[in-house]
């Protein structure tokens, strides 16, 4: 916790700061007042007597002061401790909100200023230019490249609707207060604004009351896509053009696959028994309506500004022919428009847009036929502007027309996924099982489907899904629905076993042997270690039937495939997962290679560093085969996709840092293969650390017998699996076994408990053990640390969860285990492992303490 206090003293007599502290002393001092005049003097010195005893506990580790903590905080009641915790819940709502200001002023500055931020792509094209980069490769590349960014519901952001919007309305009101231009009075109202939302904030609950629903997280979701994405990428893109034409002296035309957006929310299945078929239609209504509604409000703003005369400048042919076209289709609304300035056809055409928007809304004729016709409207209109000295008032046009190309009529695809035992459970009704590559050819060529009259709900609900993702392209178009994921991908026979299932229900066309049209894009999930080691043999076995090469020309001979970073670690462990994810996207690539077959990874990441979080394009550039050729999809899973896209500047750099990432990697590429026989002996190191790192962390977490009790007891899994933060279970089945339960809150259990062992857990033994018996050298894991950005990116990520780890407070969590020898045994090995995976990160890092040359990051944690 910062130092900084919640006092009572008046905003008025704040000290002279710099901008952040400013900030930050502001709004929690008003969070003070507000507090006292709530609850009382008295009470607001119970929660500063809280704080002292955190800060000081934090400076010197003395257990002590946590005794002395816990003396004060047993002696409340419910509700007081409910509202001590409450209190410093928004007390880092509002350091976050300071801290998120001093980012975007920080972001607004390097705008300004001529070089740019790094990893910005200002600076990406600068540094391509300046290393001679050819500028038709450069070209080439970012019309070939698709960076996929994929919104998931889950974990559910904790937080109400409610409460995002009264944060929005705090972090607003602070950022006016920046400005320079406000009288005293003008101050004095948006502090008091300020004053009343932290006032309602206080008596608002913070979390739900029912049960979150599959469509309260759909519309969630569609809150940020109406607030930023959807103005984010035209934005985007009209950066990427103008910051090459000033680094390359060129123009670009830019190939808006760039940059897309999907969602899982209303389409993920996999152990979800509330998305059904009918849920997933009516959330490809809600984004069709949100899409439409926001084109129409552009065109309606477009049509107020757009008042240009045909007798004081010309318009196009094409253009007066278009609407022409229009007024001949639609006679009424051609009729209502003669009371206007019938010179104005610009106006008049983007009237007869705005009509044929609201008919494909209301479902009748005349209307868009495809998004293809409003782009080609849009560039009409562009053009004649252009050709007729307007080239500035067409940039309005050519925003609309990028968010077209990009979001359709759908707004962002909705990806379907579910478990590979259901899918084969479905595909075993059929009646064949075919046992071989050789069998399953045979078998495609001439499929055959008796399916009987009587099956179990889930091969039911799986034949279903299929008929509704054909439903969905019909009404709503082909680019409606993305990809279909299989979770728990193992074999060849579980792809081609859904493969065969569209076959029946009509997703993929077979004539003479060969798919001539496919409306479902397979992809496997391998998300287990065992999976990650074995996925470039399943895709050798796929890509060696002639008829499964066919079906991958249909998506460009293109096969995605999706990489679990939370299942891999819960599995192996934090080390083991990410080895087993570089070898696999290595060994996938070298397949695809040899078959003359693209591949895609979608990277399965979340918030945490054990679910595969950190900044994104730093993990691009330390794992080369990340983004081949630029092709990459990542999630962006529910408690970050708030972080990310509430504030346009922060999603903006979020972006550029995303795109530069993968321009990086693929075109500044002296770092990918220039070690030679140096890279391939770090790699053959990494693999025996990974062997033994795996070994005791499985042995403490699978192989333990009494370990799930002690799990059970000594962190909130069972509260974390009631909260009504997400609509889907927390386990796949009814049991208390680890593989049932989620990745997400096994994850969440850990931090909460301040063990964070998920993370780290079995990369100090893996090192001690190593050394010890003379496999590797201290110092070759240095040279390592220093000169492989991959094992560097790993040692700083562990170095990161062990700073954040608190034994102190975890020892807490533990005594809540009813076994006194299994709590000490336990807690023991875990307190035993972490000084090593300390002892060893220090020791590689070249440091004294953890965090040492990162002061701010560490300063934050404490």
């Amino acid at each position: 916790m910062r130092s900084d206090k919640m006092t009572n003293s008046k905003v008025s007599k704040l000290p002279s700061v710099n901008a952040l502290n400013k900030d930050i002393r502001f709004l929690t001092t008003l969070l003070g007042e507000v507090i006292q005049e709530q609850e009382g003097k008295s009470f607001f010195d119970v929660i500063e007597q809280v704080r002292r005893n955190s800060i000081e506990y934090r400076k010197k580790k003395d257990a002590k002061v946590l005794l002395k903590q816990k003396k004060i905080i047993q002696s409340l009641s419910l509700t007081e401790a409910y509202k001590v915790a409450r209190a410093f819940t928004m007390y880092f709502q509002l350091v976050n909100i300071a801290e998120e200001t001093e980012r975007v002023r920080k972001i607004s500055a390097y705008e300004a200023s001529r070089n740019g931020q790094d990893m910005s792509v200002r600076k990406i094209f600068s540094e391509l230019i300046r290393k001679k980069v050819n500028r038709a490769r450069i070209k080439k590349f970012l019309n070939e490249a698709e960076i996929g960014l994929v919104l998931t519901a889950h974990p559910t952001e904790a937080k109400r609707r409610t409460v995002l919007d009264q944060l929005l309305s705090v972090s607003l009101k602070l950022d006016l207060l920046n400005r320079t231009d406000f009288t005293p009075k003008d101050r004095e109202s948006h502090i008091h604004e300020i004053r009343r939302t932290l006032e309602i904030l206080w008596q608002t609950t913070e979390t739900r009351k029912r049960k979150v629903t599959v469509m309260d997280e759909v519309e969630q979701t569609l809150f940020y896509f109406k607030k930023t994405i959807m103005h984010l990428v035209p934005y985007i893109l009209d950066v990427i053009r103008s910051e090459y034409r000033n680094a390359a002296d060129d123009e670009i035309k830019l190939n808006s696959n760039i940059l897309k957006f999907s969602s899982w929310v209303g389409s993920d299945r996999d152990g979800h028994p509330y998305v059904t078929p009918e849920v997933t239609l009516k959330t490809m209504r809600k984004h069709r309506d949100a899409i439409l509604r926001d084109y129409m409000e552009t065109i309606e703003d477009l049509i107020r500004h757009f008042s240009q005369s045909e007798f004081r400048v010309p318009v196009s042919k094409e253009l007066k022919q278009s609407v022409a076209a229009d007024a001949e289709m639609m006679p009424k609304q051609a009729k209502q428009l003669e009371l206007y300035e019938t010179s104005e056809i610009y106006r008049r055409k983007l009237s007869f847009m705005h009509e044929k928007l609201l008919n494909l809304r209301s479902g009748i004729k005349p209307s868009y036929q495809s998004p293809d016709e409003l782009m080609d409207e849009l560039e009409i209109m562009i053009q004649s502007l252009r050709h007729n000295r307007g080239k500035h008032a067409s940039a309005g046009l050519l925003k609309l027309k990028d968010q077209v190309a990009v979001f359709g009529f759908h707004l962002a695809p909705l990806e379907c996924r579910d478990h590979a035992d259901k899918i084969k459970k479905a595909f075993d009704y059929a009646g064949s099982k075919p046992s071989s590559l050789s069998d399953w050819e045979a078998f495609l060529k001439h499929p055959e489907f008796s399916f009987p009259a009587e099956m179990d709900a889930d091969a039911k609900d799986l034949l279903n899904q299929l008929e509704m993702i054909k439903e969905i392209k019909q009404e709503f178009g082909r680019q409606s629905c993305g990809t279909y994921l299989m979770s728990m991908a193992q074999t060849g026979s579980d792809i081609l076993s859904l493969f065969a299932l569209a076959v029946e229900k009509g997703l993929i066309i077979l004539k003479q042997d060969s798919v001539t049209h496919a409306d479902i894009r397979i992809a496997p999930l391998f998300e287990t270690i065992d999976a990650l080691q074995a996925a470039p043999g399943v895709l050798n076995d796929l890509f060696s039937l002639p008829i499964y090469r066919s079906y991958l020309n249909q998506f460009g001979s293109c096969q995605e495939v999706m990489l679990g970073y939370s299942d891999s670690s819960k599995d192996g462990g934090y080390l083991t997962a990410n080895w087993s994810l570089y070898r696999a996207q290595k060994e996938m690539a070298e397949v695809a290679k040899k078959h003359g077959i693209k591949v895609s990874f979608f990277h399965g990441k979340g918030g945490t560093i054990d679910r595969g979080g950190g900044a994104s394009h730093r993990a691009i550039i330390a794992q080369p085969f990340a983004a081949p050729e630029g092709r990459i999809k990542i999630t962006e899973q529910g408690e970050v996709i708030a972080q990310k896209y509430s504030n346009f500047k922060i999603a903006g750099r979020n972006l550029e840092q995303l795109i530069s990432g993968v321009l990086w990697t693929n075109l500044a590429s002296g770092q990918k293969e220039n070690r030679g026989d140096k890279l391939a002996e770090w790699e053959s190191h990494l693999s025996g650390l990974s062997d033994c790192s795996r070994k005791h962390y499985r042995n403490l977490v699978h192989e333990s017998d009494d370990f799930i009790e002690f799990y059970y007891q000594a962190t909130p899994i069972t509260l974390i699996s009631q909260t009504n933060i997400g609509s889907r279970p927390a386990k796949r089945k009814k049991s208390q076994k680890l593989t049932d339960l989620r990745a997400i809150p096994w994850v969440f259990s850990w931090i909460q408990s301040r063990y964070i062992l998920s993370s780290w857990y079995g990369f100090g033994s893996a090192l001690q053990e190593s050394i010890g018996k003379g496999q590797i050298e201290l110092r070759t894991l240095q040279e390592m640390y220093r000169k492989w950005p991959f094992f560097k990116s790993i040692v700083d990520n562990v170095q990161l969860s062990l700073a954040k780890t608190d034994l102190h407070i975890a020892e807490s969590y533990s005594n809540l285990v009813s076994d006194s020898n299994l709590r000490s045994a336990i807690h023991h090995r875990i307190q035993e492992e972490r000084n090593l995976a300390v002892r060893y990160v220090l020791k590689i890092s070249d440091q004294k303490k953890l965090l040492e040359r990162a002061s701010v990051l560490s300063k934050s944690i404490k």
